[in-house]
Formats: C-alpha cells, sequence, structure tokens
C-alpha cells in the first residue's frame, strides 16, 4: 500500500461508531490499533482526531485550542530520540512512519489515543453532564 492509499483510507461506519463509544466512556483504543491494519489505524487516527476536535469545540466554544491536546503530547524530536529513530522529523507521521517501522507508528499512537481520550473526558467532567452512551 502507498503513502496516498493510507491517506485516504476512511473507516466503516461500524468502526466510526466503535471509535466515538471508546473515546466518549474512555476506553483504551490500544486493542484495535493492534489489530487494525496500518492504513485503518491511520485512518483511526485521523477520524478520532477528527471528533476530538468537534467535541472540543462544542464544549468549550473559543476557549478550545489544540494546542492544549498537541501541548500535552511528547514533541516529534523527543519521541524519534528516545526511540532510537533516525529518520527525518517528517517522517514521524502515522501515514508515513506506519508503512516503513509500523510497531513504532503504532506505539506513538496508542500515546496520542490516550492524550485525546484524556481531553475528552475532562470537557465531559468539567462540564458536569453525565453521558450515557
Amino acid at each position: 500500500m502507498t503513502y496516498t492509499e493510507v491517506a485516504r483510507k476512511e473507516l466503516s461506519l461500524a468502526q466510526k461508531v466503535e471509535a466515538i463509544y471508546r473515546l466518549l466512556k474512555g476506553i483504551s483504543f490500544d486493542d484495535l490499533i493492534d489489530s487494525y491494519k496500518n492504513e485503518d489505524a491511520v485512518a483511526l487516527q485521523k477520524f478520532v482526531w477528527d471528533k476530538t476536535v468537534e467535541i472540543g469545540l462544542r464544549m468549550r466554544g473559543k476557549d478550545f485550542s489544540r494546542k492544549e491536546i498537541t501541548g500535552r503530547m511528547i514533541p516529534t524530536p523527543v519521541y524519534q530520540r528516545q526511540q532510537g529513530c533516525s529518520e527525518r522529523i517528517y517522517y514521524c507521521k502515522a501515514t508515513l512512519c506506519i508503512l516503513s517501522n509500523p510497531k513504532c507508528a503504532r506505539k506513538k499512537l496508542k500515546g496520542q489515543f490516550r492524550i485525546l481520550q484524556d481531553s475528552v473526558q475532562e470537557w465531559i467532567y468539567a462540564s458536569g453532564r453525565e453521558l450515557n452512551v
């Protein structure tokens, strides 16, 4: 599969519903990431990022910034150093790295998903609303 094919992959409706359920309930994505094909893992990342941003905008309005999420993530140069990776920083993206080093890319995805979930859970808690999903 090529970079372009990986980047264009869409999740099925069932996969999207499962992702939203896990995101809202705080259920780990680790097993999904481990079981998905490379292109599905990348599509899952894109979908969950998009939904996290959508939830952030709906719950926090103008107070929302993607930086409050990305600021919690390990900076790419630090992550690469920790993994002993010598690729260019630009390559440390799921759409590129998943093809050349899927184990490392999946590990990075798992860390990102935990941060996305933590953010959503904090917004839900701060709103005082109970989700009955």
